[in-house]
């Protein structure tokens, strides 16, 4: 069998590859996140991304609810889930129906777990199952590994004939294979790496969640803040990250005052809704520096964007098909360009 070279020049990709690559990015960058604020300033395209956000914050439920709405506009979803089980994801996705439709009379996650059905459970099947069809939860719980992962990708696109968001909760979750002795660092990267990889291979759009350090709980998003990998900053496409609101109060400037940070954090933390905010820390497809602002309400697993001031009286229709805002001329961005 001969070995197909891998020096190839630019002008044969051009005739005989770009093409194909073009029309794969052109079909991928459709998708949107169903996050009404984000989805004003990009689309999802191809590519690997990777969210992360201090532990109880909310980035399973984020990730988990922009995948039910990626899967309501007709794209089907294939959700690892190597930390929950399909049990708690489907009651959060019904609990959060329920919210949205009338947050009075809404059931909780749990209350739906220990029996309490009635007919507005039930009215919320009936949304549900609308698109239901189109996300698929992989059970792993604390036992994936990255060879199993890449498998369950490549099953998936050979017996669906479609190309699936993936979305992998979580990084740090993710086994070694059987005799490993890499450190968790070196594990996480070499995880990130592969995940890379695999994303480019199939040409989809891959969203990771991650940790971060418990070092970095009482500052800002950063890229330090992503735990026990470095390979992150250089690897993924676009990295998000989640914190609260209240970081931005000059309490946080400093490096004193640790016990009154603690408590800011511990009452924002106890407020209905909460007040969540976004960051994007890099974007090779686009904007390089956004937020976005969101409500948490925890007991719904339910995340409400909140549209930016100035430009509250835009809608889909002025958003451009690369996904960026078409702002009216002389219209200041509040976004970094």
């Amino acid at each position: 069998m001969e070995r197909k070279s891998k020096f190839i020049s630019n002008k044969d990709y051009m005739v005989n590859g770009l093409s194909e690559d073009l029309e794969d990015f052109v079909k991928g960058g459709r998708i949107k996140s169903g996050y009404c604020n984000l989805d004003l300033i990009t689309n999802l395209y191809p590519g690997f991304y990777v969210l992360g956000a201090v532990s109880s914050l909310g980035k399973t439920t984020f990730m988990h609810q922009m995948s039910d709405q990626i899967a309501c506009a007709g794209q089907p979803v294939l959700f690892f889930s190597l930390e929950q089980t399909r049990l708690e994801l489907t009651t959060k996705s019904l609990s959060r129906i329920m919210a949205q439709v009338d947050a009075r009379t809404a059931r909780t996650s749990l209350q739906i777990r220990k029996g309490r059905m009635d007919e507005r459970v039930m009215a919320a099947e009936q949304i549900y199952s609308v698109y239901a069809d189109n996300i698929y939860v992989v059970e792993n719980t604390f036992c994936a590994t990255m060879s199993s992962i890449e498998n369950d990708v490549e099953v998936f696109i050979k017996e669906k004939q479609q190309k699936p968001v993936v979305v992998i909760d979580y990084l740090q979750v993710i086994q070694p294979s059987e005799g490993s002795n890499k450190t968790a660092k070196d594990l996480v990267d070499m995880h990130v790496s592969r995940l890379k990889r695999l994303q480019a291979k199939y040409k989809i759009v891959m969203m990771v969640v991650s940790s971060f350090n418990r070092q970095n709980y009482l500052t800002q998003v950063d890229f330090e803040s992503f735990k026990e990998s470095g390979g992150i900053e250089y690897t993924a496409d676009v990295v998000w990250g989640l914190q609260l609101e209240v970081l931005h109060n000059t309490l946080f400037n400093s490096a004193a005052k640790i016990n009154e940070k603690r408590q800011k954090i511990k009452e924002a933390k106890a407020a209905n809704p909460r007040r969540v905010e976004l960051v994007c820390l890099k974007n090779r497809f686009g904007i390089s520096s956004y937020t976005c602002n969101f409500e948490y309400f925890p007991q719904f697993d339910l995340f409400r964007p909140i549209m930016p001031q100035n430009i509250s009286g835009l809608s889909m229709e002025n958003a451009d098909p690369d996904g960026f805002v078409r702002l009216p001329e002389g219209f200041n961005t509040p976004f970094d360009v």
